[in-house]
């Protein structure tokens, strides 16, 4: 593994306009875009963000599609291969799955690099540990079973390749042993997400109207909790402030099809199924695989951050839904018309307020951006 060498970054300010929805207009989120990398791995489908070498700051981790697996580290951006490829997959997380201290990447295939900083500092070779011959869509992280290890959700898709996005598996980490596999059975598609939904102190499993929860016996029964389209890109967070996690889905296939976005208000009981729907915006096309709840104004509210990708009807919009009133209303502020693919959001920096990555998953437009957010920058000038 060598550096690759400082990579040049060009920032220019982006005028970004805030459409209101006919409601009286705040200002918009400020953003400037940095060009992390104009010539990156080609056709860059995985997206992470997370310290990699344990400097307190943010790096960025991109896999292209037949590789490289390669990281940008903090400030200056300089750019180390991780890995050639290998793996098989859209998605990729980060974290420390040997325990040691660092994060680690896992990708589908399904692999795990090994961070080396632990044993070799950050200039050490990555070591590959296959888990299973399993090409994959999706993949989440978290530990299922509360043993204090990550365990792995992994689901395909239906629409390309084997077409396989009717089974979502969920891996279990043993010590010294094979990575045990459960698979649970659901209608075809794409998308998942981890998260406490019933806020029993452990992780179920959300997809495109249905939520699995996490039993002590594996058993993962099935709760409906809405209608819609089998292709989902799915968020949990708590839209309207009641203490109760609330679901986001964004359609994700196909293009030229079009569908709505919205949030599903969680009722007391998330076993049940009323839990309501309301509409973010009532007419997208099905090709936002980019999608985030993340509190990007510094209201304390969830907004919401969708992206087109480039595949889909001109323009290609990246958007930040702003939270007004608890989920009542959406605001709508486009700060990109070029497209991207599974966005992310961290606070790059540490400054306070959280930034976006991005980048188209194929075509001709595929610069690894991002879209730093400077709304500490203005809150600290209007506090002097």
């Amino acid at each position: 593994m060598k550096p690759k060498g400082t990579r040049a970054f060009h920032v220019a300010s982006v005028l970004l306009l805030a459409v209101a929805m006919g409601i009286p207009c705040r200002a918009e989120v400020p953003f400037d875009r940095v060009v992390i990398d104009a010539h990156g791995p080609k056709d860059p489908w995985a997206k992470i963000l997370a310290d990699i070498d344990g400097d307190g700051f943010v790096d960025i981790v991109i896999g292209g599609r037949a590789g490289p697996l390669v990281w940008y580290a903090y400030p200056d951006w300089r750019r180390t291969e991780i890995c050639q490829g290998g793996y098989g997959t859209v998605d990729g997380e980060a974290g420390d799955i040997d325990g040691d201290g660092d994060l680690d990447i896992v990708m589908g295939g399904l692999f795990w690099y090994e961070n080396p900083r632990a044993q070799a500092g950050s200039a050490g070779a990555w070591r590959s540990h296959e888990i299973a011959k399993h090409p994959t869509h999706d993949i989440e992280l978290g530990d299922l079973n509360g043993d204090g290890r990550l365990d792995i959700v992994t689901r395909n898709q239906s629409e390309f390749g084997a077409k396989a996005g009717n089974k979502v598996y969920a891996w279990y980490q043993r010590p010294n042993a094979p990575w045990l596999q459960k698979v649970l059975e659901c209608p075809h598609g794409e998308g998942i997400e981890t998260y406490d939904l019933d806020l029993d102190g452990d992780l179920d499993i959300v997809i495109g109207g249905i939520w699995f929860e996490n039993r002590p016996e594996m058993s993962w029964p099935a709760h409906p909790f809405g209608q819609w389209h089998s292709n989902a890109t799915v968020q949990v967070g708590d839209i309207n402030k009641d203490g109760r996690p609330d679901v986001v889905l964004s359609p994700s296939e196909l293009k030229g099809s079009f569908h709505r976005l919205s949030w599903f208000e969680a009722p007391p009981d998330p076993q049940m199924p009323d839990w309501i729907e309301h509409v973010i915006a009532d007419r997208v096309e099905c090709v936002i695989h980019g999608l985030v709840m993340a509190d990007i104004d510094g209201d304390g509210l969830l907004d919401v951050v969708s992206s087109e990708m480039h595949q889909g009807a001109d323009p290609d919009e990246v958007v930040v839904y702003i939270n007004r009133q608890n989920g009542a209303s959406w605001p709508r502020q486009v700060i990109s018309t070029k497209g991207s693919h599974y966005i992310q959001v961290a606070d790059v920096g540490s400054d306070g307020d959280l930034d976006i990555m991005g980048a188209n998953w194929s075509g001709d437009y595929q610069p690894i951006e991002l879209w730093l957010n400077r709304t500490a920058d203005r809150k600290a000038g209007d506090a002097r």
